[in-house]
């Protein structure tokens, strides 16, 4: 929870207090501002929204040229269990170094971070992306927020819908990589500085895990315990983490939530951590044995969600509108469900997410077995391993052609723009590894523009901090340093995360392959949320907007009765609600003006 927002340009009356108003549902406990003045004679106004679980200001000023604001939390460098970094500390620290860049680059932890000083402003991201901070360069003036609606504060900036961004968005399923749904609207990428100085805007990747590619050489044996530790570090980092209630864990019975709730009731054994999963119903598959042995073991204070559309229908409009950028993964109303239940009990709370990107989850092996075979028969010799990720996603990569208006196909730049996104990752020479550069890419974009940003987004609408950590800085070096061999071993995925916790969480868990979170989308929409498809997905309504065939879209609709072939209509079918509902309310319909929080002075 949390956010940061602010402006560096000419001043603009209330826009500071507008933005406040878009980011209300991150503002619990009011938000506060500090102003000031580059050298350059431009204004610079950073506004904090005041969160439950930390009520101290995260906002500092020295001298007028001199301003900082974070939102989130930021750990020692060094390993440390003490308290997180405090603004007034930090901004000392800057002033006192000879290189700003530098300094920020170091900055670990949960966090975007402006800093104000001289002739520039710049921009922070955490290394993994656990916070989300978005910006855009609208009349000369840089604007900054964690949330894309609050940068339309400014009415000078249009919303307008970048051209391949939804190609992109149903090929992945989310939109990778810094840009966004709008045209002149970025994603900060992790792990990366933006400066703004005189008009122009520099951004630099200064978190290249890449590089630490076998930097460690030591027996095979050795390395669980080096991610041993470096998770008992990052879960002690999380739990000291104050809110004003105990921290609560986010628990699937896989082996990544498992092993983040065996370390921390390892640290905390006193403590009976209130846990909480989801299930979809008796008639569908679920993990509910797997996560009983955690609860049993540990004697969690467990609760248990069961998801159905008429559990959430009602708020689906709301869940959609708080992800900014459309997310077609179904698995986001399982989170914001989560993570209202958890608000009730915590402003804390800790999840699994990383296990899959850092220590190599089942998904890579597809990719491994193209690698080996090659291209397919009459396969163009170029690109063909980006096109074989972009097929191995299952999502709408393949109906595009058929799927979307053709004008627009080819305004977003047809398929060699979607093998253009994936090149730097497989064309790289460091990773060198083919297991390392997909870990590489799954970091910083499933993990990055996906994974941590639905959570943060789900989580932050309910006024809850979510921490990963098996998806912190130390967690992606140490997985780095692994050499690709312990994390898939044979057709073992995440060999070295299930060997150092091995003491620690039950045998069937490390014995049992990943299933992942079937949300069962395909079932809801033969059943509970057909006649809700079949209104949204109207002639009408595609017309309306524009972007896609309505044939086409209506034999999806009724794949049960006419037998659409194919894979994953269900999901596709969800991507094409979510694009929907989020195009009504984020490009169609006027912002919402609502009451500004309470402004807190200092």
């Amino acid at each position: 929870m949390s956010c940061l927002f602010g402006y560096c340009g000419a001043p603009t009356d209330k826009l500071l207090a507008r933005m406040a108003g878009l980011l209300a549902h991150r503002c619990p406990q009011g938000w506060e501002s500090i102003r000031g003045h580059l050298v350059t004679g431009e204004t610079v106004e950073i506004g904090h929204g005041i969160a439950n679980w930390n009520q101290e200001s995260q906002l500092a000023r020295q001298t007028t040229h001199d301003l900082l604001g974070y939102g989130g939390v930021l750990f020692p460098a060094e390993p440390s269990t003490g308290p997180t970094i405090n603004s007034q500390q930090l901004l000392v620290d800057l002033r006192q170094t000879p290189d700003i860049e530098a300094q920020l680059a170091s900055l670990t932890g949960a966090f975007v971070l402006s800093f104000a000083q001289d002739d520039s402003i710049y921009l922070l991201r955490d290394p993994a992306g656990v916070k989300v901070l978005y910006w855009t360069v609208c009349q000369g003036r840089l604007l900054f927020a964690s949330e894309i609606k609050a940068l339309f504060a400014d009415p000078a900036l249009p919303r307008q819908l970048r051209a391949s961004a939804l190609p992109e968005y149903l090929t992945f399923s989310f939109v990778p990589g810094a840009g966004t749904m709008f045209t002149g609207i970025e994603e900060l990428q992790p792990g990366s500085l933006l400066r703004f100085c005189r008009g122009q805007v520099q951004v630099r990747r200064h978190f290249r895990f890449e590089e630490l590619e076998g930097e460690t050489v030591r027996a095979a044996d050795d390395y669980p315990a080096l991610v041993r530790a470096a998770l008992e570090q990052s879960v002690a980092e999380c739990l000291a983490v104050s809110g004003q209630q105990p921290p609560a864990v986010f628990l699937s019975g896989g082996i990544d939530s498992s092993a983040v709730l065996a370390v921390a009731a390892q640290q905390e054994p006193q403590r009976a951590f209130p846990t909480f999963s989801v299930h979809f119903g008796a008639e569908y598959a679920r993990e509910n044995e797997f996560v009983q042995l955690m609860v049993d073991r540990y004697r969690t204070a467990h609760r248990w969600l069961e998801i159905r559309p008429t559990n959430f229908l009602e708020q689906l409009r709301e869940i959609i509108w708080r992800l900014d950028d459309p997310i077609g993964d179904p698995v986001t109303v399982p989170n914001y469900l989560l993570a209202q239940a958890a608000a009730e009990v915590a402003d804390v709370v800790l999840n699994g997410e990383g296990g899959d990107p850092c220590f190599g989850g089942p998904k890579n092996l597809p990719m491994l077995l193209a690698q080996l075979y090659g291209p397919l028969p009459g396969e163009a010799p170029t690109g063909w391993l980006e096109r074989n990720y972009l097929r191995a996603f299952q999502r709408c990569y393949q109906d595009l052609g058929i799927l979307l208006d053709p004008a627009l196909l080819r305004e977003a730049g047809g398929d060699e723009a979607m093998v253009s996104l994936l090149e730097p990752f497989f064309q790289t020479s460091q990773p060198r590894e083919f297991v390392n550069k997909l870990m590489a890419m799954n970091i910083r974009l499933k993990g990055a523009n996906l994974i941590l940003v639905k959570v943060e987004k789900m989580t932050a609408a309910n006024g809850v901090l979510a921490l990963p950590p098996l998806f912190s800085r130390r967690i992606i070096e140490t997985s780095m340093r692994c050499p690709p061999n312990t994390k898939l071993e044979g057709a073992i995925e995440k060999s070295v995360l299930k060997k150092a916790v091995q003491d620690l969480v039950p045998e069937p868990i490390i014995a049992r392959p990943k299933s992942g979170m079937m949300v069962p989308v395909r079932f809801w929409f033969q059943g509970d949320l057909r006649r809700y498809g079949e209104h949204l997905l109207s002639r009408k309504n595609l017309q309306r907007c524009g972007f896609f065939n309505p044939d086409y879209v209506k034999r999806l609709v009724n794949y049960e009765i006419e037998g659409v072939p194919g894979l994953r209509h269900g999901l596709k079918l969800w991507m094409l609600v979510t694009f929907l509902l989020w195009y009504e309310q984020m490009v169609e319909a006027p912002l919402p003006v609502g009451p500004v929080p309470k402004l807190i002075q200092h």
